[in-house]
């Protein structure tokens, strides 16, 4: 948890400083493009090792359910985060940020109330069946709607908003594609073991 804490305020600050460059400057919206990438593979990365780990020693499907879908509601909070503070602080604007954060954020404490449900029933040796099939819902729902973002994101267009100066919501983009693709990647995963887990 404090690992990742360090990583989302690192990007964060390193998004923020990219974005404000962009100015003139298209290889500052490369860098932030690459820092969104990288900071969404580690979530990924080490959220599935987390999951591997937890499966290879025995944990219960309410366990490794929690696991998944904590780690996802952690890159909902990055997400909102780096949207909020881009422009909200007036580094740049946008008028949709704010219904994209609000989302973000109702995304976030959705995935880490049924996180902590399943874990203090994990943790209890209980069985709660009712929130493992709303967790198990959660991530079909997370798998699919961020796998049509992202091809929608690649048909549209959307991550080649940055090459144009006048765009203001390439940095959204930016946070919004590799986060769906580390939420998809962790969902399929958490969603992979459980079914091998029966």
């Amino acid at each position: 948890m404090i690992l990742w804490m360090l990583a989302i305020g690192i990007s964060v600050a390193a998004l923020i400083v990219t974005a404000a460059a962009r100015t003139g400057n298209v290889s500052m919206a490369y860098t932030h493009l690459a820092i969104a990438a990288c900071i969404c593979i580690f979530f990924a990365l080490d959220g599935i090792r987390k999951l591997t780990a937890l499966s290879g020693q025995g944990g219960s499907r309410q366990a490794i359910a929690a696991e998944g879908i904590r780690a996802t509601g952690m890159i909902w909070i990055w997400a909102g985060l780096v949207i909020a503070v881009t422009y909200a602080t007036g580094i740049l604007v946008w008028k949709e940020w704010p219904q994209h954060f609000i989302g973000m954020f109702i995304g976030a404490g959705i995935c880490i109330a049924i996180a902590t449900t399943l874990a203090k029933a994990a943790n209890s040796g209980s069985e709660d069946a009712t929130m493992m099939s709303i967790g198990r819902i959660l991530l079909i729902v997370q798998l699919v709607a961020m796998l049509v973002l992202i091809v929608g994101f690649m048909l549209d267009g959307q991550m080649k908003r940055f090459l144009v100066e006048r765009y203001t919501d390439w940095p959204a983009k930016n946070v919004m594609f590799f986060g769906a693709l580390a939420i998809a990647a962790l969902s399929g995963t958490t969603l992979n073991m459980l079914s091998r887990n029966k």
